[in-house]
């Protein structure tokens, strides 16, 4: 018996891959430049859009980073990885450029004095640039969703973490990989312990450090104790150590665990699925990006296939007439419902789904029509 589900688990994977391996086609990279009133100058946008965009009507996610002419391109290469396989859904990616010139004004916290005190300065003037401008943009250009997601490393990092405590709720979900909490005598942390303390902090979190030095390590276990101290339900955070890992090295893995978290319980296991079993998962998912996402057919088939492998035919054919329910124009829908009812011996009910396949689908040909009817010989 154990052979048999290891051989059916080794066969569910090589359909799935061969399906992502046979549609294979790539993303593309837009520029664009914004005009800021805000910083006061012009700001690159580098625009990694998901395999499929120009051919779909649909809708996509955005994760936002900075760095992004540094980070970008690997973020979306795992994003594209992730979502081939179906362990992450795809998004759209934008790089916010960060001049080297310009870094840590743009992305670290600015000490206010009273001249200050009307103004925004630092990294607090650098999120309203992307929450007023950069966001807006994106929503007029692009075909996005309402999940917005923002990653930044070191400095960016640093970014990320005081907009999740500035602006709880502009983005759903956070990574910071080797944040510089350090920054102004540990100011971040203060700041971090205030919102945790009072239960402003929501959505997922995501950070990281690895194997460096105390003024980076000391205070991300001050931020750790922090977390443990002041516990949320509406706040979900991960909190990895990559000890082989150095700050350089630590942003590849550290993106591929942040996306996995941000999306936790989007993989659909690799045991027989039943259609329960879906639509719970793509209920999640629907709550998780806040637009219905309906269970695709070859999914439903490929685990329909496993189930009547299986022989549980209740929980088969449930699937089945779903999918020919829901994709009634479908031919193969209907073609594997027919199947299933021949291998279950359901010779009247397999005649019925001929006769109503030969009825709804339109623009059935000929040839079609003939392999409907030729199942039954």
């Amino acid at each position: 018996m154990k052979k048999i589900t290891i051989n059916l688990i080794l066969m569910l994977m090589f359909f799935f891959h061969f399906s992502v391996f046979a549609s294979a086609i790539f993303g593309k990279i837009e520029e664009n430049t914004i005009k800021s009133q805000i910083l006061g100058e012009s700001r690159e946008l580098i625009v990694y859009l998901p395999a499929g965009y120009d051919e779909s009507k649909q809708n996509f996610p955005v994760l936002y980073v900075t760095d992004g002419d540094i980070q970008g391109p690997h973020i979306a290469g795992t994003l594209d990885f992730l979502s081939k396989f179906d362990l992450a859904p795809s998004m759209i990616v934008i790089g916010i450029v960060n001049p080297m010139n310009k870094r840590n004004e743009e992305l670290t916290l600015t000490v206010k004095n009273e001249a200050q005190l009307d103004r925004l300065a630092g990294a607090d003037r650098f999120l309203a640039f992307i929450g007023k401008e950069v966001i807006p943009l994106v929503k007029s250009r692009y075909r996005i969703l309402d999940y917005k997601a923002l990653s930044g490393t070191s400095h960016g990092g640093q970014f990320a973490v005081n907009a999740l405590i500035k602006r709880p709720n502009l983005f759903n979900g956070v990574i910071a990989i080797s944040p510089s909490l350090y920054w102004n005598n540990n100011q971040l942390l203060d700041l971090t312990e205030e919102a945790l303390k009072n239960g402003t902090l929501n959505g997922r979190l995501f950070i990281s450090i690895a194997n460096e030095e105390p003024i980076m390590t000391e205070p991300f276990q001050k931020l750790v104790e922090l977390t443990k101290k002041y516990p949320s339900t509406n706040f979900n955070i991960s909190i990895k150590k990559f000890s082989d890992e150095t700050h350089d090295s630590t942003t590849l893995l550290g993106q591929y665990h942040g996306i996995k978290h941000l999306f936790l319980g989007w993989t659909i296991p690799n045991t027989p699925q039943t259609l329960a079993d879906l639509k719970a998962i793509f209920s999640a998912r629907s709550k998780l990006l806040g637009e219905t996402m309906v269970i695709p057919e070859d999914r439903v088939n490929g685990y329909g296939q496993w189930l009547q492998y299986l022989n549980r035919q209740d929980e088969t054919l449930e699937l089945f007439t779903w999918n020919r329910k829901t994709y009634p124009q479908s031919f193969n829908a209907h073609i594997v419902l027919i199947k299933a009812y021949l291998h279950f011996n359901l010779t009247g009910a397999a005649e019925s789904a001929i006769e109503d396949a030969i009825k709804s689908i339109n623009g059935l040909s000929s040839k079609q029509k003939e392999e409907l009817e030729g199942l039954l010989t």
